[in-house]
């Protein structure tokens, strides 16, 4: 069987739309995507009708997503997430009230057995179950390696696969136990392509790290013309304008 795996969409749409038609064209069926479909880019409801409308899309909720929601619901919002707050505000200003089912629903883990193998997708290491989104209930990001790797998920049940994503690069580390991937953010970049993976898992899980060419100057073109907060900023440390 195969999947793909999608994170960190952050609001592009046009980066979605060219990687949902690269996995229609290679007969891919069922995606998995862990988190933050929404924050930093501007296409806030073009990204959630596009993932709504997936029939084989199992969705877990980015640290972005919860922050928007939070502010949507009027619900006690972090406070070391105060730099950002302005940001989540003009991006739940933007969002169709029609999309808050959909983001409330969504799990922060998925628990999956896969042709005999067990897959965790989660957006990251989460510091405990059940923790309120106004308490941090994300772990801090660990540089990418294997030791810290096995060091943020050792509180976890064994698992032959952790699909996450948050921290922006590509991750791959293996040990004789467990693969830890992420395919690296698919709408955050500073080049015209939107990176996903894809798994293919026969008697054991293969691998393979996916760019999808799209229309990345029209995108940043339309970006500018926003008035979002911090837009400079955002400019310069996600997008490399």
């Amino acid at each position: 069987m195969q999947f793909a795996l999608l994170t960190d969409i952050h609001g592009n749409a046009q980066a979605l739309q060219a990687v949902l038609q690269n996995i229609a064209e290679r007969g891919i069926e069922k995606i998995y995507c862990t988190g933050d479909l929404i924050g930093i880019g501007h296409q806030t409801n073009e990204v959630l009708q596009l993932l709504s409308m997936l029939p084989h899309c199992e969705i877990v909720s980015g640290n972005h997503d919860e922050g928007v929601l939070a502010i949507a619901r009027k619900q006690p919002y972090p406070k070391s997430h105060a730099a950002i707050r302005e940001h989540h505000e003009w991006i739940a200003q933007q969002l169709d009230t029609a999309f808050i089912p959909f983001l409330q629903q969504l799990p922060r883990t998925l628990d999956r057995m896969l042709n005999s193998q067990r897959f965790l997708f989660t957006h990251y290491a989460l510091k405990g179950a059940n923790i309120p989104f106004h308490h941090d209930p994300f772990a801090s990001i660990h540089e990418p390696s294997l030791e810290n790797m096995e060091k943020m998920f050792s509180g976890y049940p064994i698992y032959n696969c952790i699909c996450f994503g948050h921290h922006h690069p590509q991750h791959y580390f293996k040990n004789n136990k467990t693969i830890y991937i992420n395919p690296g953010a698919l709408g955050c970049s500073n080049k015209n392509k939107a990176k996903y993976a894809i798994c293919t898992i026969d008697t054991s899980i293969h691998w393979d790290f996916i760019e999808v060419a799209y229309d990345y100057a029209q995108y940043i073109e339309d970006f500018k013309q926003t008035n979002i907060p911090d837009k400079e900023f955002i400019l310069q440390a996600f997008y490399q304008q």
